[in-house]
């Protein structure tokens, strides 16, 4: 299966399909795991669907949502006119600069306020930028982190459905080079993004 083109509308599909509670996870080497994400988060949101997204890389782009708002309505690819406003209205945006308030994000208040709000889809930036810092100790981050996993399974269960984007790295420490394959062992889908300016996504098994 071939992403974007054809197959992203593919892969939007599969996401938003019943049942709900999916953990999906978007990786490559470039910063186009964020563009296709934000886009997909902007199809849900077409729809009048609250999104909430905690970002962990400093990804988010305004802009890009208002675009795909301004696009939809000037192809006529709707049959009303959709606003920037009328998008952006329904998403919350979270930021975490550390690995510890990012699993405070992801376990404590996440799953609280995607309840509150009623909110069916969580999208995750940079799940593990921060857990690459060689300034917190790595038995602090692998403990984190499964914490964190246990708290994505549950939001699953809760019918939540979680998107996760991710720049590939490498790194000089081999353990924290194993947070990665840990995240995507506990994934529904995991896809790979060509480094070829979209063209391509290649799905590959958790």
């Amino acid at each position: 299966m071939m992403l974007p083109s054809r197959s992203f509308s593919s892969l939007v599909r599969q996401f938003q399909a019943l049942p709900p509670g999916k953990l999906f996870c978007l990786h490559g080497r470039s910063s186009e795991v964020f563009r296709l994400s934000l886009s997909m988060a902007s199809q849900v949101l077409l729809k009048g669907i609250p999104v909430v997204l905690v970002d962990g890389s400093n990804r988010f782009d305004v802009y890009r949502i208002a675009d795909f708002a301004r696009q939809v309505t000037s192809r006529h690819l709707v049959k009303r006119r959709v606003t920037p406003e009328d998008l952006l209205k329904n998403i919350f945006v979270a930021r975490a600069f550390t690995c510890y308030q990012m699993e405070a994000t992801l376990t404590e208040r996440l799953p609280v306020f995607v309840r509150r709000i009623g909110a069916p889809v969580a999208i995750i930036f940079g799940l593990l930028d921060t857990f690459y810092d060689e300034q917190a100790p790595l038995f602090e981050v692998k403990a984190g982190l499964e914490r964190i996993i246990a708290a994505l399974q549950q939001m699953k269960c809760d019918g939540i459905s979680v998107l996760l984007a991710s720049v590939d790295v490498k790194l000089e420490s081999k353990e924290r080079n194993l947070l990665l394959p840990r995240v995507k062992q506990v994934m529904d889908q995991v896809f790979s993004i060509e480094n070829n300016g979209g063209d391509q996504a290649l799905p590959q098994p958790p």
